[in-house]
């Protein structure tokens, strides 16, 4: 069951017989857990034993860029839903994630950060919200609503008004005032991505001088090489986040959104420490095919549904989001030949590293306790999270989920 360390007691675990991989390697060892931090990786064996019989022992994974699941939308302004979604998450073995928001009025998002702000997390693990949107190009919108855009010159008090909890932010480098924007928003320590843009390669290296180091779901709403007034080609955010090693590349790594031997390419260029998988997830992630849903609630919200394993949006026939959690892209990557090794890196190091978290991300001495048990198919068997053993089935209670 799901439970945590309360007041003076002490909660020691062992996951016993189980083939590790820390820092970078597989090894057989059993993984001793205290008070939620891993304190030994060896042979000891303490507190209760959950035995691993030989399975593999990885990292909790991490999503950083997710608006939803099991029906529910981080946009909306309701303890509940942010509730199932931590939930959701932590089904699926992702033990941290960043709540990402639509692009909405700054009056919502102000309600949905405030909402998860008032969210005491009881289960996957929340590193901050990542606001996706207003701050994107009118033509490469994607899901967003276009009248709802701005750039960031407009208004950017919102942003400050919630530093606490606002930690990542995507915005169009083409926009007036993004590479101002970048130096600020970096400095106050929150992590720029590029996206939903239509830019050139001199504006998107202005926002990369400025700190920006991360594209947003690449090759989706990322600009392509292009002319402006003279006859020049310039780069666009495609060829620039794939060229330069400074830059980390988010990608939908379904299938659907990134082809999978769109995906060899890209891994070819960046390599596992460039990329960092993330599931894009809407809010029906995790529910039934047949029905119609939307995405951000409110004003702004739009019609979507499953079609083919992908979220669509049925009147722009595009697709809005995924389904897929990291989980699954995972054994995706690894049946088409992608090293297990780094399969699991870009779900774990790679978006620590992004967010600047060295507490979790591995299955080290020193970090947290979060550690998924994997069957062969690299299905997720059981979660520990701040060792504590998770009723995964228990998560499900109440939620009319697949």
């Amino acid at each position: 069951m799901l439970a945590f360390t309360q007041g003076e007691i002490s909660v020691i675990i062992t996951v016993k017989n189980a083939k590790v991989y820390s820092q970078g390697e597989f090894i057989s060892a059993n993984v001793v857990v205290k008070d939620g931090a891993i304190v030994s990786i060896g042979e000891a064996v303490e507190g209760e034993v959950i035995d691993a019989h030989g399975k593999l022992c990885v990292a909790g994974y991490i999503d950083i860029h997710t608006h939803g699941g099991w029906g529910k939308d981080c946009m909306e302004a309701d303890i509940e839903a942010i509730d199932v979604i931590s939930r959701y998450h932590l089904y699926t073995g992702t033990t941290s994630f960043v709540p990402t928001t639509m692009t909405a009025s700054a009056e919502d998002i102000d309600r949905a950060v405030e909402n998860i702000r008032k969210y005491s997390a009881k289960y996957a693990r929340i590193l901050g919200v990542h606001l996706e949107g207003p701050y994107l190009a009118q033509k490469s919108a994607g899901a967003h609503p276009p009248h709802l855009l701005i750039p960031p010159s407009k208004d950017s008090s919102f942003v400050w008004d919630n530093i606490d909890l606002i930690k990542r932010i995507t915005l169009a480098p083409n926009l007036d005032g993004a590479s101002q924007f970048c130096r600020e928003a970096t400095a106050k320590g929150i992590q720029v991505s590029m996206g939903h843009d239509e830019s050139i390669d001199d504006e998107i290296y202005a926002c990369v001088e400025s700190g920006a180091n991360s594209v947003t779901h690449m090759y989706n709403c990322t600009s392509r090489p292009s002319r402006r007034v003279t006859p020049k080609k310039h780069l666009g955010l495609t060829e620039v986040g794939l060229i330069d090693e400074r830059i980390v590349a988010e990608v939908i790594a379904d299938d659907r959104h990134v082809p999978n031997a769109l995906f060899k390419m890209i891994y070819k260029l960046k390599g596992a420490k460039g990329i960092c998988l993330v599931s894009d997830s809407l809010s029906i992630a995790g529910m039934k095919e047949g029905k119609d849903y939307y995405l951000g609630s409110g004003a702004s919200a739009q019609k979507i549904r499953i079609d083919d394993g992908v979220a669509i949006l049925p009147e722009l026939n595009t697709y809005a989001g995924s389904v897929t959690p990291v989980g699954k892209m995972v054994a995706n990557l690894n049946g088409i030949g992608i090293p297990l090794e780094d399969c699991i890196d870009m779900c774990t190091k790679t978006p620590a590293k992004l967010l600047g978290r060295d507490d979790i991300g591995d299955i080290a001495v020193g970090k947290r306790g979060d550690i998924n048990i994997l069957n062969d198919d690299l299905s997720v068997f059981a979660t520990i999270i701040d060792g504590v053993l998770v009723d995964r089935e228990a998560l499900k209670d109440n939620i009319n989920a697949q």
